[in-house]
Parts: C-alpha cells; sequence; structure tokens
C-alpha cells in the first residue's frame, strides 16, 4: 500500500469526502439564492417593474437553479447520513427533518414546486398591483398533484404568491439546519481528523488546512 493511500482510507479523510459534499450543494445553494434575491429586489425597485419582468432574461433561470440547488442539498444530505444509520446522529437527523420540514406548508410547497416546474411547465412570475414579485395562484389550480399541505398553503395566499418571503423564509428554514448537521459532523469526527493528521505525519503526506481548523472547532 502507498503512503498515501494509508491516509486516504481513514476514517477522517472519508469523513471530510462525505462533509465536503454536503458543504459543496451547500454553498451553491448560497449563490443560487442570493443571485434570486438580487434580481427580485432589482425588478421590485424600478419604476415599472412589470416591463423589467417581461424582458428579464434571468429570473426564471435563478428560480429553477434554487429550486434545483435545494433539490441536490437534500438529496446529498440523505444519502451521507444513511452512512450514519444505527447512530444517534442519524436518529437526529430523521427527528430534525421529521419537526423542522414534514408539516410545513412552506417546505412542502417548494418541494411541490419544484416538481411543477421539473416536470409539468414552467411558471413565469408576475408582479402585483403593489409591485412585488409574485406567482398568480390560478395557475397553480389546473395542476392536479399538490400534496394536501401545498393546495392549502395555495389557498391561504390568496390571488398570489410573494416570491420575496417565500424564498427568504424556506432558506432562513435550510440554512440552520444544515449547518447544525456539519456542525454534529464535525464533533462526531474529531478523534478521525485527529487520527488522519497524526497518519499524515507519520508518513511525511501534506494534508489540507480543514482538518486543523475542524479540531479547534468548539
Amino acid at each position: 500500500m502507498k503512503k498515501e493511500d494509508i491516509v486516504f482510507k481513514s476514517n477522517g479523510w472519508q469523513a471530510i469526502n462525505r462533509m465536503g459534499i454536503i458543504n459543496e450543494n451547500y454553498h451553491t445553494l448560497i449563490l443560487n439564492y442570493r443571485e434570486l434575491m438580487n434580481e427580485i429586489v432589482r425588478i421590485q425597485q424600478v419604476q415599472d417593474p412589470f416591463l423589467l419582468l417581461f424582458n428579464n432574461e434571468h429570473l426564471n433561470k435563478y428560480i429553477f437553479n434554487f429550486l434545483a440547488s435545494t433539490s441536490a442539498l437534500i438529496d446529498s444530505c440523505r444519502s451521507v447520513m444513511d452512512f450514519y444509520k444505527n447512530t444517534v446522529i442519524y436518529e437526529n437527523y430523521k427527528q430534525k427533518v421529521k419537526e423542522q420540514f414534514a408539516n410545513n406548508k412552506i417546505a412542502i410547497f417548494i418541494k411541490d414546486l419544484r416538481n411543477y416546474q421539473m416536470h409539468y411547465k414552467t411558471t413565469f412570475p408576475y408582479v402585483t398591483p403593489n409591485k412585488q414579485v409574485c406567482f398568480e395562484t390560478h395557475e397553480f389550480k389546473q395542476y392536479d398533484r399538490w400534496t394536501k399541505l401545498s393546495k392549502d398553503f395555495i389557498k391561504e395566499q390568496g390571488d398570489f404568491i410573494i416570491l420575496k418571503p417565500l424564498f427568504e423564509t424556506y432558506f432562513k428554514m435550510l440554512e440552520p439546519f444544515y449547518m447544525g448537521i456539519y456542525a454534529e459532523l464535525t464533533e462526531y469526527h474529531k478523534k478521525d481528523f485527529k487520527e488522519t493528521i497524526k497518519l499524515a505525519a507519520e508518513v511525511n503526506v501534506q494534508i489540507p488546512n480543514i482538518y486543523y481548523k475542524l479540531i479547534s472547532c468548539n
């Protein structure tokens, strides 16, 4: 076995790889969220938002990218957490998903909206009379695959679903949830990270600074 393989096959190295998958998808979500929010704000601040929306080349792409990145993050996290089955960290994850998302109307609507946009049709945003970028709910009522919670949410919104607070609220659910998972995994694997650092030193293999940063996290 090559000396590098001793390090690469260590539990700490493998843990960093798994955590990196979540981290990469999380940062992609952040970038897509910022692009989307900036574009919505830009439209809402101009004198004639309807004209800018009508000629907009980016908003639908930003909405699609944001929805796709939420799906990628959720799926990657689920895949990574499957590795930890029969551990406390996995049970904590499942419990938090149930408590924070299973019966949350906004979370369920975003999930259903992602399926709607990807598998049914693209809904083009509109502007309310008070210049808020929105979806018109009458379009959604033609679709018969909304779950009950999504139907309830759509009904509660009236004629329009205002996009900025919708996506802000959802992002603010995801952000602490995934930061919490990353923190739990960091604590769970601290001994593994230290062992990888020790192995790397013994065989004179340089490793990324992330290992040293993570073992110093409280």
